[in-house]
């Protein structure tokens, strides 16, 4: 770890994490400053963590912010494909989220989703579904459920992501994703969490919620 992580550890937010971020190794240091590391990084030139084995979580999370401020398109996959294997939590796969540049070139990226999407490992899947995210667009939307409905993995963190997504698609695309909503063929688990995090959405109408709900599984 470099010196400039040990300016901003906070042992309280060490708790905090330790407890929402369960099997990571956690020195405890905030998002907004995690950024800053990333950024001071970048702005003297020095990458050499995206080049070395990262110990802590906190490092994890600034070469994925790293990633997310690179303008070189190859240079964001090597290294994104990189670290898929590494990815052992949900806050370093959704900070995923932040890497924009993804949307710029979907064809290149695309072969990362190709890559994984046959995985059985918790993370992996989790990194496809949120990947998926970047593709949120109507000519996607056939693989999008295609993936969706041969997802591998019954792990907690894949189930969530594909809830999470789902969610996500029936927000944009309602009417499609309402079609295939009814004979959805994933787990029990991940179908009626889809439902409840749709549920919550303030972008659903009170109709919808009350139509999803009657199609709960038992």
């Amino acid at each position: 770890m470099d010196k400039i992580f040990e300016k901003y550890i906070n042992n309280s937010y060490k708790k905090f994490s330790d407890k929402l971020i369960p099997n990571s190794n956690i020195l405890g240091i905030k998002s907004g400053d995690l950024r800053i590391i990333a950024k001071e990084y970048i702005s003297n030139n020095d990458l050499s963590i995206l080049d070395r084995e990262l110990i802590y979580h906190e490092e994890k999370m600034v070469y994925m912010y790293i990633l997310s401020y690179l303008k070189d398109y190859n240079m964001v996959y090597k290294y994104l494909d990189l670290m898929v294997p590494n990815i052992n939590n949900w806050a370093v796969c959704d900070s995923l989220m932040n890497i924009k540049i993804i949307r710029k070139n979907r064809e290149l990226f695309h072969n990362l989703i190709s890559k994984y999407k046959d995985s059985d490992k918790e993370f992996e899947v989790r990194f496809v579904l949120i990947m998926l995210f970047h593709y949120m667009k109507e000519e996607y939307l056939p693989e999008i459920f295609e993936i969706i409905e041969n997802v591998k993995t019954n792990a907690y963190y894949s189930r969530m992501g594909l809830a999470w997504l789902i969610c996500e698609c029936f927000i944009k695309f309602r009417d499609y994703t309402l079609a295939r909503f009814k004979n959805l063929n994933i787990d029990t688990f991940s179908y009626n969490k889809a439902i409840s995090k749709i549920c919550d959405s303030y972008r659903v109408t009170g109709e919808d919620k009350e139509l999803l709900k009657q199609l709960r599984r038992k």
